[in-house]
């Protein structure tokens, strides 16, 4: 496990030097509107396709592909998690697969550092759900962004809890 995080790591690093390197400082800084754009786009289609939208306190948005079973996630709980993360284009920028040999992320939920939408996203989720999320960038890396995640970029994780182990068991 401490073998995997450190080459997490160290990959982590070569990446952020490399698209530093690569980086062009010609591109056209993104806004908040256009954001809100995006968002309003992105609902819209889903609206015109028959989806039910929901809506969290914070601003999150999310259409529940497959009802779970039982209990929604708390803290402390063990989840067995895939998830991939999109923007709203359909650029497919992370996913679980990529580090899990069977693409499942097991981890213990409050334990991790996360996004403030992903965090609260898995608390949506019970065993089984299949839940899709557009988080707002206030959720996720606000106006300032992250290498390979400009400012003000919503975030789409299409999200499956495949198992659940609540803390008291």
């Amino acid at each position: 496990m401490k073998k995997s995080i450190k080459l997490l790591a160290v990959l982590s690093v070569l990446l952020y030097i490399l698209s530093s390197c690569l980086s062009s400082e010609t591109e056209d800084p993104r806004t908040a509107e256009m954001e809100q754009s995006e968002i309003n786009t992105a609902l819209a289609n889903l609206e015109n396709e028959g989806f039910d939208i929901d809506t969290t306190a914070s601003g999150m948005f999310y259409v529940v592909q497959v009802a779970g079973e039982g209990p929604t996630v708390q803290e402390g709980d063990t989840c067995y998690l895939r998830y991939a993360g999109y923007f709203l284009d359909g650029t497919l920028f992370d996913a679980s697969e990529y580090y899990h040999e069977d693409g499942i992320w097991e981890l213990v939920h409050g334990e991790v550092s996360l996004i403030p939408g992903f965090e609260e996203a898995i608390g949506i989720l019970n065993k089984g759900a299949e839940i899709d999320f557009i988080i707002p960038s206030e959720l996720a890396y606000g106006s300032i962004g992250v290498t390979g995640i400009p400012a003000y970029t919503p975030l789409l994780f299409a999200t499956q809890l495949v198992d659940l182990k609540p803390a008291s068991e």
